[in-house]
């Protein structure tokens, strides 16, 4: 089962990138962009050799991210419209299987047997891949000055990690082989279940105990 999950993970993770390629494509940079970029290349040069202090570092560093960001905020909404339709949505409408659990023939399901809430999609994959960051990066662009910006973004992608590292070493040491993601949302992988199949194995094996019974019938006559 935790091979057939990483295989789940790895489906999606590249669908996930390829989307993001996708939209990328769509938004080319400008030369402004490319111009930010330079210059964040180059405040980070100086930080490294000792030619500038952290704390102009933050501020210049910050600002300049920000202002690259801010260049970027309708594919940041393009992505976070992709990913919640993706790993919420699709989900929630197709029982719990985004495409990669289709592929790998497992689904979400909620740990304690009820219906699957939005909700918990939501704090499953915002924990592996990332939804809560990319929706705070577009609301703090909104609400946060430069500086408080790259400072918040940056203890916010500090957290993300944690909570992805501890998530994958309960599902390595966890007795019931569940990540973070799962116990703090609630939820389980399994695996899909054919009724199909599942009718046919009981069909043979009423077959089979039908066979038995007329063997047993003619070996005491």
């Amino acid at each position: 089962m935790r091979v057939i999950r990483i295989k789940a993970y790895v489906i999606d993770f590249l669908l996930l990138a390829l989307a993001f390629l996708i939209i990328q494509s769509l938004f080319p940079k400008t030369d402004y962009l490319k111009t930010l970029e330079r210059d964040q290349n180059a405040i980070v040069e100086d930080y490294l050799a000792h030619r500038i202090d952290f704390e102009d570092y933050v501020k210049d560093y910050g600002h300049l991210f920000y202002e690259a960001n801010m260049e970027r905020r309708l594919p940041y909404v393009l992505y976070l419209c992709f990913m919640i339709g993706y790993f919420v949505l699709l989900p929630y409408l197709w029982k719990g299987r985004t495409i990669g659990c289709y592929l790998c023939n497992v689904q979400v399901e909620n740990f304690h047997q009820g219906k699957l809430r939005l909700w918990q999609l939501f704090i499953r994959y915002s924990i592996v891949f990332g939804i809560f960051y990319v929706l705070c990066n577009n609301i703090c662009l909104v609400i946060l000055p430069s500086s408080n910006y790259f400072i918040a973004m940056s203890l916010l992608a500090l957290f993300q990690f944690v909570l992805a590292f501890f998530s994958a070493c309960t599902v390595l040491f966890q007795k019931e082989k569940r990540g973070l993601h799962e116990l703090i949302s609630n939820t389980e992988l399994t695996r899909i279940i054919d009724k199909k199949r599942i009718e046919e194995l009981e069909q043979q094996k009423l077959r089979n105990e039908g066979k038995g019974s007329l063997s047993n019938s003619v070996g005491r006559q």
